[in-house]
């Protein structure tokens, strides 16, 4: 087993439950905005809007039970994208009804004061006003509105028609912003999706158990604030929360790398020691872990993990023949790959697998490549 070795090593963890779990549980809003927008959409868009509705949020259900969650969240921040623009146009098409039915027929004094403030109360345009009509322009409204109502002289109905166009005019800005902020929220959606994926795909199991749970803890936050980011199209919230996330994981992922220097300088301990060396262990002024064991007779290996990389070099001397030696690094890759870490070689040295390769190949078939 003489000469000097190279490889590579990762702790094997995969982040895909994790991520769908996640997804699961932000897929639930749009179920409830289903139960609760559904009927003003299909009542103002018709049914094919509402089967539109309804089919980008089985989409993501479909990758959630497909185990897809790169898909998904695509599919997630894509069906939002389509629930808001949905809402929006039906809003927009009411206003247009009831813009068809004012012009079909003229209006007593008090009925057209009744229709303004109608308009001025309906929820879907309170919505648009107190977001996206700026404080001077809602004051000056409700003012001009409290004045008609008021207003004893003969020019009730052309004041009313007057404020109707005005209102008319706002919710058209409104909307124009509303729109714009639409567009600029479903750009962000990529950039959340790369954030929850890295996030997730961080191995927080292997910290200890107060870090995790502070690591837990601000990963759900996060996530809240997103959801509710996206939900609501409150791009300030939603970049502060991307923003978050890549701050999450500049944070942690120098604890979970020591954290796994140190798991993994343990399993290079025990499985070495399982394969029956006697083994001791020192920390050069960098940080790399050196492992050097030996076992009799004249059988030694020299193992230098360093925190910056996962490659590994493994020095190996001793009078075996090569066939041997290429046994011996098998049998470590075993004992290592049962303990959670995969040895995979790039350079075997002087050794030469593949005969050996022929021989053992369904029992070191968890070491990794040759």
């Amino acid at each position: 087993m003489s000469g000097p070795k190279r490889g590579t090593w990762y702790l094997t963890y995969d982040p895909t439950p994790t991520r769908l779990a996640d997804l699961a549980q932000y897929a639930v809003r749009q179920d409830q905005w289903l139960d609760r927008h559904g009927s003003f959409v299909e009542r103002w868009l018709g049914n094919e809007a509402l089967t539109r509705a309804r089919a980008a949020r089985d989409l993501v259900q479909q990758c959630i039970t497909q185990g897809d969650p790169d898909f998904g969240f695509d599919a997630y921040g894509q069906c939002w994208a389509l629930f808001n623009q949905l809402y929006r146009d039906a809003g927009d098409a009411q206003r247009r009804r009831r813009a068809e039915e004012q012009a079909r027929a003229v209006r007593a004094a008090d009925g057209l004061v009744r229709e303004c403030r109608e308009l001025w109360e309906a929820p879907e345009n309170q919505t648009l006003v107190q977001r996206w009509v700026d404080e001077r322009g809602r004051y000056g409204l409700a003012g001009a509105l409290s004045a008609i109502s008021a207003d004893s002289s003969g020019e009730v109905k052309a004041k009313a028609l007057a404020w109707q166009g005005q209102f008319a005019q706002a919710l058209r800005l409104a909307g124009q912003r509303a729109a714009e902020n639409a567009r600029a929220v479903k750009a962000l959606v990529p950039a959340l999706r790369s954030a929850i994926q890295t996030v997730g795909a961080m191995n927080a199991d292997i910290l200890p158990s107060a870090e995790r749970r502070r690591f837990e803890d601000a990963k759900a936050r996060l996530r809240e604030q997103a959801e509710d980011a996206v939900t609501r199209e409150d791009l300030g919230v939603l970049r502060n929360a991307v923003a978050g996330m890549e701050s999450l994981v500049s944070g942690y992922e120098p604890k979970i790398k020591a954290a796994k220097i140190e798991k993994a300088t343990e399993i290079w301990r025990s499985a070495l020691a399982r394969c029956g060396y006697g083994v001791t262990l020192r920390t050069e002024p960098d940080g790399t872990r050196v492992i050097e064991a030996s076992s009799f007779p004249m059988k030694a290996v020299n193992v230098r993990v360093r925190p910056d990389s996962e490659n590994v070099n493994l020095e190996v001397n001793g009078a075996r023949s090569h066939a041997a030696c290429v046994k011996d690094v098998q049998s470590l890759q075993a004992e290592l790959a049962r303990q959670g870490v995969a040895l995979t070689m790039t350079d075997w040295g002087k050794g030469d697998p593949g005969g050996v390769r022929q021989q053992q190949g369904a029992r070191i078939s968890m070491g990794g490549g040759m």
